[in-house]
């Protein structure tokens, strides 16, 4: 991304249950200004989710030119797909079951649960009494991959916040009277300074980022035919149920993000009435015939693909983002609510919440 708003992320997130009846919250963050904005919504349907988007959403920064975002049906249903389709918003989506394609919205996921346990074990309340806080505080903090503040990116100034009524200690811009042609052309090359530091400093965050991954990657592309393990995502929640199924055979190397060998077509070659799969490397893991079977390979045109002697551990899925459980982390905090709940911050500032984020 290479100006404000070209490709923005969304994601949702289940939290506790509100007085008002909210459940979820909807996040969406623009990739080149880090710019956020929450929606708490009472359920995540692909009505509320499209509606949502449009009404408050494009009529407050306009049409996005790409939409990204996980697989789940509220973002792939028809709804969704049609009001892109009508404002001609480019549809993109990462591999199922593989979060951290999306670092981006999920690093931030995790910094909405903290910044939100933080402020409701402070102050009390509710979370969705928090989440504009929240928003206004993250998009008025420089951020380490660009260097400015995603609020100064996108309105080409910095927001005045609490901080400088409090403490007026930043320098005002000039008060000499200009044409408001000389104000557009002041902000022009101001902008232009802006985002051609923040795409340098973008630029080496993400070169910083791919060296930390590589470093740790374990990935070995795969090839047309070869047989894999899939990570069996259902039976990996229960203990003793087998966490992988044998075998599928790959049929397609495919390209994820300019880069071959992330995401491979698989089928069952024993069940051809079975969909194929796509799936991320790291859901896969080479597939061994034991040694008594290797005899018959040579006299059989389909080999017997039996067990192997021994199965992938769990903690072989490499990549893996551990999961947010923002209901858990929030609900945990009901007993503390309780004991502060009706406190008040420093009377210094009477708004609720702002002191406790900011």
């Amino acid at each position: 991304s290479v100006r404000p708003f070209e490709r923005v992320a969304m994601d949702i997130l289940e939290l506790p249950v509100t007085s008002k009846g909210n459940r979820y919250v909807l996040v969406v963050e623009d990739y080149f200004t880090k710019f956020v904005n929450l929606y708490p919504l009472p359920n995540q349907s692909a009505q509320t989710v499209a509606h949502c988007l449009f009404e408050d959403y494009v009529l407050l920064h306009g049409i996005p030119e790409t939409l990204h975002s996980d697989q789940r049906r509220q973002f792939e249903g028809e709804v969704v797909q049609t009001l892109c389709h009508l404002l001609n918003i480019k549809k993109t989506r990462t591999t199922p079951h593989n979060p951290k394609l999306d670092g981006m919205i999920e690093r931030f996921n995790r910094t909405l649960i903290d910044q939100l346990a933080k402020t409701l074990l402070t102050y009390g309340g509710e979370w969705d009494d928090y989440v504009k806080h929240v928003a206004f505080a993250y998009n008025t903090t420089t951020h380490s991959s660009t260097h400015f503040t995603p609020f100064l990116l996108t309105h080409g100034r910095e927001a005045r916040v609490p901080t400088d009524v409090l403490l007026p200690t930043r320098a005002l811009d000039s008060q000499m009277s200009v044409s408001h042609a000389e104000f557009v052309s002041s902000l022009l090359t101001r902008l232009n300074s802006a985002f051609s530091g923040a795409r340098m400093h973008s630029e080496a965050a993400h070169d910083r980022q791919k060296l930390y991954h590589d470093v740790g990657l374990r990935h070995r592309p795969y090839d047309v035919g070869a047989m894999v393990w899939l990570h069996n995502l259902m039976e990996s929640r229960r203990k003793l149920a087998p966490h992988w199924k044998r075998p599928y055979k790959i049929v397609q190397v495919m390209d994820s993000c300019g880069e071959l060998g992330l995401t491979y077509q698989i089928v069952n070659p024993f069940d051809a009435g079975e969909r194929a799969q796509v799936v991320h490397y790291n859901r896969v893991r080479p597939y061994t015939l034991p040694v008594s079977a290797l005899s018959q390979t040579q006299t059989q045109s389909n080999p017997p693909y039996s067990q192997p002697e021994s199965l992938p551990l769990e903690s072989d899925v490499s990549g893996g983002v551990e999961c947010v459980s923002p209901q858990k982390e929030l609900s945990a905090l009901s007993d503390s609510q309780n004991s502060v709940k009706g406190a008040e911050p420093s009377a210094s500032w009477p708004f609720k919440g702002f002191c406790a984020v900011l």
